[in-house]
């Protein structure tokens, strides 16, 4: 797991269209930090640095969040709203992480390893992108690693196969399959045409003196003696 990310948060006061403009203009974005009875903090935090770290460490990162005379807080992103044109963060919502609870997390699953049945000439396919886990906060992983080097065709790896670090529990199935190596599927010349590919003459096939046929109704006929073209007499 990476470090806690440091944010300087401060109170919003302002609410309403024109004062979220203002405080992206000064590089801030809106976020809540969620609480108890007490209820909710409004604030803004600096949107480049929440940013960087939801698309480089991702959404199980977590913030020390310093809110001036509000005190600290440790924190995770639990919604990040964007603008779906400029993809621009737009408002962050956090929830508070008291760090000697356990809690139940999406963590990413990469695939590692070479497959001997990919180099067989078998097709890899990833079914799990992500499990559900139980850990303490200080230990989420980034992601969790699912090691196919002994994969071969028509055989597959479940999500309890995936190796966890010391402390963390598998909420998700276990038998859940999380990469499979099945055969090649060979497609006939029937389903090519019937999702309308359809092969086009080659080059050998023209140049084999096949003259295309002639028009119907229509019949070559040479001139009579003494003729010329289109009937014309012709002076011996």
């Amino acid at each position: 797991m990476a470090d806690n990310v440091n944010l300087d948060a401060r109170a919003r006061e302002g609410r309403g269209k024109n004062d979220a403009r203002r405080l992206r203009a000064q590089g801030m974005v809106p976020a809540v930090l969620y609480g108890d009875a007490d209820g909710n903090s409004v604030l803004a935090v600096p949107e480049k640095i929440v940013d960087y770290t939801l698309q480089h460490v991702g959404d199980n990162a977590l913030y020390d969040l310093s809110i001036g005379s509000g005190g600290n807080a440790t924190a995770r992103v639990v919604d990040a709203q964007r603008n779906p044109v400029t993809g621009r963060l737009v408002h962050v919502d956090f929830a508070p992480v008291n760090m000697r609870e356990r809690i139940v997390v999406t963590v990413p699953v990469a695939v590692i390893g070479e497959s001997p049945g990919v180099s067989e000439g078998g097709v890899l396919q990833q079914e799990a992108y992500e499990v559900e886990v139980e850990t303490l906060p200080g230990d989420i992983p980034q992601e969790l690693e699912v090691d196919v080097s002994g994969l071969d065709i028509n055989e597959n790896l479940s999500i309890g196969d995936i190796r966890l670090p010391e402390g963390i529990t598998l909420i998700s199935d276990p038998e859940e399959v999380a990469v499979t190596v099945t055969t090649p599927t060979e497609v006939t010349e029937d389903e090519l045409e019937a999702a309308g590919i359809v092969e086009e003459p080659s080059e050998d096939d023209t140049a084999e003196g096949v003259e295309p046929d002639a028009e119907e109704g229509t019949e070559e006929v040479s001139p009579e003696e003494g003729e010329g073209p289109a009937g014309q007499n012709v002076q011996a």
